[in-house]
């Protein structure tokens, strides 16, 4: 096994291969070439030539007797030609056939030139020359594939290549352990938007200095050298490399155990601490590092430096500038994710998801006033899938949009058919929840207008529901979006308040119409004193404001009734009824009275803890 990029050689010590079979050639050939400078190797026949530029440390200049017996230099050529991992080797044949029959087959037998015999002492030092030129070409090109141009340490093909090698090596050999560290900066970012690309960048060449200061010798880190990359044994060399932006990683190389991991990533923490100097200014970051030790056992290099990244995302959720270790639950937690992101992208083209509708009632009369559209996904092999089970992923990858935007449609859409089937007066209403990534669209209330036009839905019947989180992201676009809905006339509703900010300052700024209470504080009230302080804010809150509030995840009787005493108007929540399909509700609706259609809240309704 060797690595395809190699120390390039040094001027005027390149290294030659002589391949024939007449020794009067052979010596001529090399007291030649020696006293223009080369190092030659000479062998007598094709089986020794294969032999010689197999081998890691193999001349890159080749001269090759077509007519050797045995195997012939056509035969050397073919050989050679098929281990393309290897370093490139010119290769020239030495001939007395110069019919162009012969020379297009030694060309596509993989030789590089020919040369006649009897050889021209002039030719054929232009044309070995000429073979130098293409081989330093190579080396550049192979160098630039495989290294970083900003600090010139290898990049992540290098690095999975390498890694590669000590993967396969630890198959066969289960003594030899290696570990892989990946390296994140925690506040890059800021250096990038605060002083520029530029300061950026030389940030990144002094930190990738540091890395390797950090790194004493016995921990077998090596820096590739100019052009030409890395040389040496398997068990001697490991990698730093730089894969992207501000993201690097470590291959500690024939380790004793885990532990020598563990010090390599406080002895980078330690040094990244220190404060860089950035065209004078005094810049402070630190390091999140996750590491992957062979010892758990890896078949394929990408899932240990998965495995490596999982490990860094881990200590960067924890609180970042720390470490963490790899283990198998994390690698099935990281797969799962995979395979769940695959599902969803499949289910959004599949239309593999569907809606619950949860009424919400008026606690004076429990009439049935509207509902809430609650989305879930029929996965196939797992079932009926509640959204805590997918909605981060589709906000991870961006389908909340198109999941949303169907949510909307749909909800829209049902909500018409019944308030056509089951009159009432006023109208039903439909509360659909906005993530974030919907209301950070630029079109969003063009696209709102665009689904009430379509269904028919007269506007003061959907209810947009936004969290306190999302609101207080961009007050002034915030400010602009409500603005624009409130015209179109929709209502707005802040959902789960009193876990955010609750500032009344906002509440006022952004008029809003409705306050859902917590679940959270409605299941504690009857035993938190503080819990149900802060449902009497909310409910003060919203009759000074002339908002409408909505208990969320009631739950018992006394729940109900200590809301009602409170001057709660409106709930939704398990004690009236769970979240329903389409043809649940319709039943409920239609064994009502009409124009009066209310929630049996007195029906005895088996506890199921709710979702969450």
């Amino acid at each position: 096994m060797h690595l395809r990029s190699r120390r390039a050689q040094k001027p005027g010590s390149t290294r030659i291969l002589i391949a024939d079979d007449d020794a009067l050639t052979r010596r001529l050939l090399e007291k030649m070439l020696e006293q223009t400078g080369y190092q030659v190797v000479a062998v007598e026949n094709g089986r020794e030539a294969v032999e010689c530029l197999s081998r890691p440390d193999s001349p890159r200049l080749a001269l090759l007797d077509w007519l050797m017996p045995g195997r012939n230099g056509i035969e050397v050529c073919r050989e050679i030609r098929r281990h393309s991992e290897r370093p490139y080797t010119y290769l020239i044949l030495l001939t007395s056939k110069t019919a162009k029959v012969d020379v297009v087959t030694g060309l596509e037998a993989g030789a590089d030139d020919y040369i006649t015999k009897p050889c021209d002492a002039e030719e054929l030092k232009a044309r070995l020359r000429c073979g130098e030129r293409i081989l330093k070409l190579e080396d550049k090109l192979t160098y630039d594939a495989l290294h970083d141009p900003l600090t010139q340490l290898p990049n992540r093909s290098f690095f999975l290549e390498r890694l590669t090698l000590c993967v396969s090596w630890g198959m066969l050999h289960p003594e030899y352990k290696f570990a892989v560290l990946s390296v994140d900066m925690d506040r890059f970012k800021v250096v990038n938007d605060s002083l520029g690309i530029a300061a950026g960048d030389w940030l990144l060449v002094q930190i990738a200095e540091r890395l390797l200061g950090s790194i004493r010798r016995d921990d077998a880190i090596l820096r590739t050298a100019e052009v030409g990359g890395m040389a040496g044994r398997l068990e001697e060399v490991g990698i730093l490399a730089r894969v992207g932006g501000d993201k690097f990683t470590i291959l500690l190389d024939n380790i004793q155990n885990a532990s020598e991991g563990i010090r390599v990533a406080e002895r980078i923490q330690q040094a990244i601490q220190v404060p860089f100097d950035v065209d004078g200014e005094a810049v402070f970051t630190t390091a999140s590092v996750g590491i992957a030790f062979s010892g758990t056992g890896y078949s394929a290099a990408e899932d240990m430096l998965g495995d490596a990244n999982t490990a860094m995302g881990r200590a960067k959720a924890l609180g970042k500038a720390r470490y963490e270790m790899c283990d198998p639950s994390m690698h099935a937690t990281a797969s799962g994710r995979f395979r769940l992101e695959r599902d969803l992208r499949r289910a959004t083209e599949r239309q593999e998801f569907l809606l619950h509708y949860q009424p919400i009632v008026s606690l004076s009369d429990f009439r049935i006033t509207g509902f809430e559209a609650l989305v879930r996904w029929q996965r196939p092999e797992f079932g009926l899938v509640m959204p805590g089970g997918f909605i981060s992923a589709a906000e991870d990858t961006g389908l909340i949009l198109s999941i949303g935007q169907w949510v909307l449609q749909e909800a829209c859409r049902q909500i018409c058919v019944w308030n056509l089937e089951f009159p009432s007066a006023p109208p039903f209403t439909m509360a659909v929840n906005i993530s974030a990534k919907q209301f950070a669209q630029a079109d969003l209330v063009r696209q709102i207008g665009h689904v009430l036009s379509e269904t028919g839905l007269a506007p003061a019947n959907l209810r947009l529901e936004l969290t306190e989180s999302v609101t207080m992201r961009d007050e002034q676009r915030t400010t602009q979006i409500l603005s624009e809905l409130r015209n179109l006339g929709v209502c707005l509703c802040i959902d789960d308040f009193g876990t955010g900010y609750s500032s009344l300052s906002y509440l006022r700024r952004f008029a809003l119409d409705i306050l859902k209470i917590d679940r959270s504080f409605v299941t504690d009230m009857l035993n938190n004193g503080e819990s149900q302080e802060i449902v009497k804010t909310v409910l003060s809150l919203g009759r000074n404001l002339g908002m409408k509030v909505v208990a969320e995840g009631v739950e018992t009787d006394k729940q109900m009734t200590l809301l009602r005493s409170l001057g709660c108007e409106f709930a939704q929540g398990y004690l009236f009824s769970r979240p329903l399909d389409s043809a649940s509700v319709a039943r409920t609706l239609a064994t009502s009275e009409a124009h009066c259609y209310t929630m049996p809240h007195e029906k005895a309704f088996q506890f199921v803890a709710p979702e969450r």
